[in-house]
């Protein structure tokens, strides 16, 4: 059940009761600080009752109360003593509670019969016991006694029954009242009529019947209604887990046409102490459960349940308020267990060992025998208390006393039997080292105390709180990616104790794995993997256990992997192209490698392939190969070509020749892009339209006879693999002679 967390007042204005419309609420900030002070003396005893009882911080309480009541002043707090929007619940639809009634017919009759509301399946009842434990178990407490039940009613027209209507008999007609028996409405019956549920007598039991029935004997004294019974689903009330103990009824608000109820209390005190026990009990508080040994941690976690449509803000004024007015100064640590004979286990020992600090004789055996008892009373009667011989919150506190490092002995040994409980390493035996220094300022922040490292009243408390059974989760499950690890809590306690899950992949929080189950990623794949278990109910400290690591995680197996096909003519200079096909889990990534007669063809490394001349005459395969993050590999190769056949050439260069067409030069000729591939080339030069006898290379240097004449080249393809092309290049000018060389001058 989640509250309307946020008073009408901080908003709109609360609706007055009579909903006749809305009063403006006085602004927060225009109470004087005087009367902020005094609304949180008023706030303070109760506020500490709850944490002690249902582990909420009072400095958050008190917070809360101011916060939501505009410091007692809205009308829902005047009105209804209802500081936190508590709405009114119930446990039960008004379908819901008919199906209850419905289900305990053919149940015996007996006279007086008890059903307590905690037993889900009664086997007898008589008629008042039965409403009396249907209105218990829907969330909505009666009274006892068919009269009294009468006197708890108010008259209604049987013309317009509701569910849960009390119709009564008397015992005899002549009198005015003289209530002897009493039965429940239930529902509307298809043909108009009204069912009814009752405990009729010894020869019936638990019978059905009819309101037209009821209202035709003598004895009818009437329908009347329980001005406190209130559905799930009517007028704004919400589910509940359970029933409240301090409810008193519910107050009706209207604003704006729709009708909302609250919660309505006898006093401040009940209405801090019930939304305490909601944080407490209801299972959709669970995360303010977990947060609540740290102020800061708690006061976000209530601000996403309860902040409404503005949680950052709502959390915003909850810490404005706790600072301005050092509200955590009025926090205190729960401690409510009583350790007495017969009990065992690491809470005893630690008390062994205070009581040898204490300087009482008891050897320390970790269970509660005659001479630790003996040893208790020794010491409650030194200091004053009940020597009854139990370790209640009287006693411990009594023993504790500030251990810091370096004071080794008994408390020590106390202090590390507690932190190791906790699951915190420590110095050996009585040693208060380094060790125990570090696991205890860790253990103080993480339970919202301040790290002194030093084990003060508050932190001796917190420790004598710890769960008393937190087992190691154990893992279930294939490690393979893919598959599905669940986490067993084992026992934990005492009693119902939340388990919270926290999933770590090689030492490091995965994000959002914070189920009982968790699937394997691919991001898992070669890693660990562990879960944490945290236990937390309300007023115990919070224990966390981790479970042991799993082995690396297996990859998984891709569960789709075709062969590829290979797309294209095998022919020199065509292109081939590969398709992978489809491959499952998706997305796969595919890589390529192409192989010429089952070798492979170096970078061949893309989807497509140009056949070049060194593909003549092979056949030619692909293989393709399949990777996932968290999967194997998988390479699958295709079929083989045919023998690749003779093609034409794709490219055919234009030859380009430089250098100076004069005597003497050397002319180059370069052929331009033949391909694919690397083609072979022959070269041959002309002067005019004449071959130049033996000018077959790349460069040929001119001579006299072409002078006066124009020089070109001819490239020839000479690759097998392609039929044969040609391509001449353009003429030079003509051929000049070589300059000549100057004479040489005379010598003197």
């Amino acid at each position: 059940m989640k509250p309307l967390v946020r008073a009408l007042s901080t908003v709109l204005g609360i609706a007055l009761l009579s909903g006749l419309g809305l009063a403006g609420a006085p602004d927060a900030t225009a109470a004087s600080d005087a009367t902020k002070k005094s609304f949180i003396a008023s706030v303070v005893t109760p506020a500490q009752s709850a944490q002690r009882q249902y582990g909420v911080p009072a400095s958050v309480s008190i917070a809360q109360a101011a916060v939501n009541s505009d410091w007692g002043t809205a009308k829902l707090a005047t009105d209804a003593k209802n500081y936190f929007n508590t709405r009114c619940s119930a446990t039960m639809t008004a379908a819901e509670f008919a199906k209850l009634a419905e289900a305990q017919v053919g149940k015996k009759y007996v006279l007086g019969a008890e059903a307590a509301l905690t037993n889900a399946n009664p086997k007898a009842f008589d008629c008042s016991e039965l409403v009396e434990w249907l209105f218990g178990r829907s969330g909505n407490p009666i009274t006892d006694l068919a009269a009294a039940q009468y006197d708890a009613t108010s008259a209604v027209s049987t013309s317009s029954p509701k569910p849960g209507d009390l119709v009564f008999l008397r015992n005899n007609p002549a009198r005015a009242n003289g209530i002897g028996h009493v039965a429940v409405v239930t529902k509307k019956l298809s043909n108009g009529d009204w069912e009814i549920i009752e405990a009729r007598g010894h020869a019936y039991g638990v019978v059905k019947t009819t309101l037209s029935y009821w209202k035709q004997r003598s004895y009818f004294a009437g329908m009347r209604r329980y001005a406190k019974l209130n559905f799930v689903g009517q007028d704004g009330v919400v589910k509940a887990d359970s029933i409240s103990s301090y409810q008193s009824g519910c107050i009706a608000v209207t604003s704006s046409g729709k009708t909302v109820k609250y919660r309505k209390y006898t006093s401040l005190s009940n209405s801090v102490l019930d939304h305490a026990a909601l944080v407490a009990d209801d299972s959709s508080y669970a995360s303010a459960r977990r947060a609540q040994n740290s102020v800061s941690g708690y006061v976000d976690a209530i601000a996403q349940l309860e902040g409404g449509s503005d949680p950052a803000g709502y959390a915003k004024q909850l810490r404005q308020v706790i600072d301005a007015y050092d509200l955590t100064q009025y926090d205190v640590a729960p401690l409510s267990i009583v350790l007495l004979a017969k009990a065992s286990g690491p809470k005893v020992t630690a008390l062994q060992y205070l009581l040898t600090a204490a300087g009482k004789t008891v050897k320390v055996t970790g269970t509660f025998d005659s001479a630790t008892e003996a040893a208790v009373k020794a010491f409650q009667k030194a200091k004053g208390l009940e020597a009854d011989g139990q370790a209640g919150p009287l006693t411990l506190t009594a023993l504790m006393s500030s251990t810091e490092k370096g004071q080794d002995g008994p408390s020590a040994a106390a202090l590390n039997v507690l932190l190791a409980q906790a699951g915190y390493a420590t110095d050996p035996d009585a040693t208060f080292g380094a060790v125990t220094l570090e696991s205890l300022t860790a253990f103080q922040s993480a339970n919202g105390l301040e790290a002194t490292g030093a084990a003060n009243a508050k932190t001796w408390s917190r420790l004598f709180m710890l769960l008393e059974t937190a087992t190691t989760p154990a893992l279930s499950g294939t490690t393979t990616v893919g598959k599905t690890l669940a986490a067993a809590p084992g026992t934990w306690g005492p009693g119902k104790v939340d388990i919270a899950y926290q999933w770590y992949r090689g030492g490091a929080a995965i994000a959002a794995a914070t189920a009982a189950t968790y699937t394997l990623q691919p991001e898992d794949a070669g890693q660990p993997v562990n879960v944490v278990a945290t236990g937390s109910r309300a007023t115990y400290t919070s224990v966390s256990r981790a479970s042991a690591a799993t082995a690396a995680i297996t990859p998984a197996k891709l569960t789709k992997t075709p062969a590829p096909t290979i797309k294209g003519t095998a022919t020199a200079g065509k292109t081939l192209t590969a398709s992978a096909g489809t491959w499952a889990p998706g997305p796969v990534t595919v890589g390529w490698q192409w192989y010429r007669s089952k070798k492979p063809i170096p970078n061949a490394t893309a989807a497509t392939y140009t056949l070049t001349a060194d593909d003549y005459k092979a056949t030619l395969t692909v293989r393709a190969v399949g990777s996932r993050l968290g999967y194997y590999s998988v390479s699958t190769f295709s079929k083989a070509t045919s023998t690749v056949k003779q093609g034409k050439l794709g490219a055919i260069g234009t030859p380009k020749i430089t250098g100076s067409a004069k005597v003497g030069s050397t002319l180059t000729a370069t052929p331009g892009t033949w391909g694919p591939g690397k083609i072979k080339l022959a070269y041959q030069w002309y002067r005019g339209s004449t071959k130049i006898s033996g000018a077959t290379k790349t460069s040929y240097k001119l001579t006299t006879k072409d002078v006066g004449k124009t020089v070109k080249v001819k490239v020839t393809s000479k690759t097998t693999a392609f039929a044969s092309a040609s391509k001449t290049s353009k003429a030079t000018a003509k051929v000049a002679k070589a300059p000549s060389k100057p004479k040489p001058k005379p010598k003197k």
